[in-house]
């Protein structure tokens, strides 16, 4: 009777291990999201930098005498990254200064570096729309910034995206 009764209840037991099945769709269409199309930027520059020298999908680069100018498209969520393509810096090792710009997030921060005719400074502001980081980037010799014509914070300030 013992027997009979352990062995009805390891039936029990065992009998709601079953394995369900599952089933797995497979379709002929590709699922990707669809990513967001980057923006148009516009930004007023100096009449020497009108045709830039370097052209590609993402960016522009505008070399002239004294000073270089890249305007360029990179993806974005990682601004860290972004930050350190730009100045070669680290984004913890510079002052980033944060605001708002037309619902754009807007970062600006400057650095030095060694050049081959001395101190350059670089100066860079970021426009992040959740998707995109639209960048401007100048590079400059130290020692033309008192005797330039050029206003950069005009520059700067009509940097914009549409």
């Amino acid at each position: 009777m013992k027997k009979l009764v352990l062995l009805i209840a390891a039936a029990l037991l065992l009998s709601g291990c079953a394995a369900e099945e599952t089933y797995e769709t497979i379709s002929d269409e590709l699922l990707v999201p669809a990513m967001a199309q980057p923006r148009e930027i516009t930004v007023n520059l100096p009449g020497e930098a009108a045709l830039p020298a370097m052209e590609s999908d993402n960016g522009r680069a505008y070399l002239c005498q004294d000073y270089e100018i890249y305007v360029q498209t990179l993806e974005g969520g990682d601004m860290n990254a972004t930050v350190q393509t730009l100045s070669g810096y680290e984004k913890d090792s510079l002052t980033v200064m944060e605001t708002e710009q037309e619902g754009l997030k807007r970062y600006e921060f400057v650095w030095a570096s060694a050049g081959e005719m001395g101190e350059r400074i670089g100066r860079a502001v970021v426009l992040d729309d959740g998707s995109y980081h639209y960048t401007l980037t100048i590079l400059r010799d130290e020692a033309t910034t008192e005797t330039s014509q050029i206003s950069w914070d005009d520059i700067f300030s009509s940097f914009a995206v549409s």
